[in-house]
């Protein structure tokens, strides 16, 4: 370890807070200079107290960074050697301090699934087994070196929640291994493959739209994949009011009906007709975010969702 070594964490919500504690809790104390987060106290999501808790524990600053001007000044005050990104939404200027490793986490199998929400378009894709890379942040949109990559199970009637905690598990594994020789030793950095790189849109909650022409696994899956914490995919009501459909299966009987149309209501459950086959809708929600029994809601065989 050079005596110049030194470390900060960036990072914001519930899973940045746990890369970060186990920072606080393992990485030299010595190296730790300090804790970034945006202050984000406007989202509902925001553990930014929390932080603030934590880095009082430790005794490690926690700085807040109220837009993209206050983390280049912090940084360049800072002057790290080395900086781990976990939950962090702006834009970093890595190439400004060549001297500087950015590390940060990916939650895709890289070179697959790089830019926005790979974890969503992950499972809208149908994909059994998803990815996480642990991976040095350059100017390209997720083509830095690897530091390590690992992948998960996402069983068929898991959702996204379910994902991320999966995600977050292995992510937290790969900094406890890192950590086991940084920074008495340089991760080894290994240039990502071109071969079958991929790359993802962003996306918007109007973006959850059920499209019931699709056959029933695709729907489960469009389903799934927005599901809790995310804003959900919805669909339509014949007087345009929205449900959004929290929890799917795929019927496992052969059904046929017109795409949309109810096809049996079994308890507070409903079965609505796709493309080919059929989904069972377990859960909704309505516009204002109350919960509801499909069954209340889609009462009868003549509803036709949108």
């Amino acid at each position: 370890m050079t005596k110049t070594e030194s470390l900060i964490f960036l990072g914001s919500k519930k899973a940045g807070l746990e890369m970060c504690t186990l920072l606080a809790e393992r990485a030299d104390k010595s190296v730790f200079k300090a804790i970034v987060c945006p202050n984000d106290t406007s989202d509902s999501r925001s553990v930014l107290q929390d932080f603030q808790n934590l880095g009082t524990q430790f005794n490690i600053p926690v700085l807040i960074s109220s837009n993209s001007q206050d983390t280049l000044r912090i940084l360049g005050e800072l002057d790290a050697t080395t900086v781990i990104v976990h939950g962090w939404y702006q834009i970093i200027p890595v190439a400004l301090f060549p001297a500087t490793l950015f590390l940060g986490f990916h939650y895709s199998p890289l070179p697959k699934y790089r830019g926005n929400a790979p974890l969503v378009w992950q499972i809208i894709r149908g994909e059994a087994q998803l990815g996480v890379s642990f991976f040095e942040l350059t100017t390209g949109m997720d083509e830095g070196r690897l530091v390590a990559q690992d992948s998960f199970t996402l069983h068929e009637n898991e959702s996204v929640a379910d994902a991320l905690l999966k995600a977050n598990r292995v992510a937290l594994k790969m900094m406890t291994d890192f950590l086991e020789y940084w920074p008495n030793s340089s991760p080894i950095l290994v240039e990502q493959p071109n071969l079958d790189a991929s790359y993802c849109g962003m996306r918007t909650p109007e973006d959850g739209h059920i499209n019931w022409t699709w056959p029933a696994a695709v729907v489960h899956n469009f389903i799934r994949a927005q599901a809790p914490p995310y804003p959900g995919a919805f669909s339509l009501l014949p007087d345009s009011s929205k449900i959004v459909v929290t929890k799917s299966s795929v019927e496992q009987e052969t059904w046929h009906g017109v795409p949309g149309s109810v096809l049996r209501i079994v308890g507070d459950e409903v079965t609505i007709a796709c493309g080919e086959g059929a989904v069972r809708i377990h859960e909704i929600s309505l516009e204002d975010q109350t919960k509801s029994s499909p069954a209340r809601i889609l009462r009868s065989m003549k509803i036709r969702l949108l």
